[in-house]
């Protein structure tokens, strides 16, 4: 779902998580008690009363990678700079911190390479956000991992997690557009070179079973790039939790069978909310993880059936699992929202631009049986 817009030097979220110095965050630490946390831009007056009356206790620092590296190589240290110091002010007031990178805003010297966007089945770029293509162009990476030794040596590692995800807004997706929605994003330079089915395009018949191959190349290809990230922040130097970041409803059993029985033309419901098209294949996704400090993360918290779900995937590979509220959602449903985080067992429940007051109040909910 849609996150904040990361428009300053670093853009401060309250974010409560379950974790020890270094991030490690436990399954156990949601049984029936999730922590509570807030994403927003807040006053100290309000971090104050959602820590001590809200029990908020982790502030999560936003960086964006296009004000970090202005040109290549070259680190904008005052930035850096900037973020350290609101991190440490943040840990003088008692806050654990957490951290979201921004790999996903690519400085425009990377965008303006060959291949570092993503093109649709049509032949169009993307040009609708600043995510760099990752996903297929692999030659990329090493100036990801670059990026991210220089954050951990400028700002160390004393954070409770760190975000993933990659896409847009920072979640793991294909990027999508308003205007059209059946569009498959696998049809860069880089992407052709992988493709099984060279030639084939979303909608055209498939008599020899393209319209799965493609899909099912298409989803592992965004799976290898969440496996791919957890292995980025090792190298750079992150030992503790990662907390993958999995968007909206997602895929479920007989979707992809629906799409390709029409040849991804877009006319199965999953196609028509763009789960198909933005790789929302939480399942697969989910069940590739290797690493045991990765952290299932849905942006969805006021839907029980998601919850739920990303609950039950992440129980069965023994990693904790966490949510947040979408950015409409209404202080009204926070009580809702608070026993669908008990009911799931959640290690940390975030609530996203409400007013201090309103999370205050009902801030109880979460801990009543």
């Amino acid at each position: 779902m849609k996150k904040l817009s990361v428009t300053l030097a670093a853009v401060l979220s309250i974010v409560s998580v379950v974790v020890g110095n270094g991030g490690a965050a436990s399954a156990e630490a949601g049984a029936g008690k999730a922590s509570l946390g807030i994403i927003g831009n807040y006053s100290d007056a309000d971090m104050r009363s959602m820590r001590s009356a809200g029990g908020a206790g982790d502030a999560l620092v936003e960086m964006n990678w296009s004000q970090a590296e202005p040109a290549p190589g070259q680190f904008d240290t005052q930035y850096l700079g900037s973020v350290a110091a609101r991190a440490a002010k943040l840990r003088a007031m008692g806050y654990t911190i957490s951290l979201n990178t921004g790999i996903q805003s690519a400085p425009a010297w990377l965008l303006q390479r060959p291949g570092a966007r993503y093109v649709d089945q049509n032949g169009v770029t993307y040009t609708g956000g600043a995510e760099p293509n990752l996903i297929f162009g692999t030659g990329f990476r090493p100036l990801a991992v670059r990026y991210l030794t220089k954050v951990f040596q400028q700002l160390g590692t004393n954070f409770s997690l760190v975000r993933a995800g990659g896409g847009h807004w920072g979640e793991l997706t294909y990027p999508s557009s308003e205007k059209q929605r059946n569009l498959y994003f696998a049809f860069d330079v880089n992407a052709a070179r992988g493709n099984p089915v060279p030639g084939w395009k979303p909608g055209r018949p498939s008599p020899n079973g393209q319209a799965a191959k493609f899909l099912n190349w298409y989803l592992d290809s965004l799976t290898a790039y969440q496996n791919w990230q957890v292995t980025a922040l090792r190298q750079a130097g992150w030992a503790g939790t990662v907390a993958m970041l999995y968007p909206s409803y997602g895929m479920r059993a007989g979707d992809f069978g629906k799409a390709v029985a029409t040849n991804l033309a877009g006319t199965s419901s999953a196609e028509i909310n763009g789960e198909v098209q933005r790789g929302y294949d939480a399942t697969r996704q989910i069940g590739a993880l290797k690493d045991k400090k990765v952290a299932v993360y849905g942006t969805w918290a006021e839907n029980a059936n998601t919850v739920a779900y990303l609950a039950g995937l992440a129980r069965a590979k023994g990693l904790p699992v966490m949510a947040e509220t979408t950015h409409v959602c209404l202080p009204s449903q926070l009580p809702a929202v608070m026993g669908i985080a008990r009911a799931n067992n959640l290690a940390a429940l975030y609530i996203v631009r409400l007013g201090a007051a309103d999370i205050v109040s009902n801030a109880s909910y979460l801990r009543t049986a």
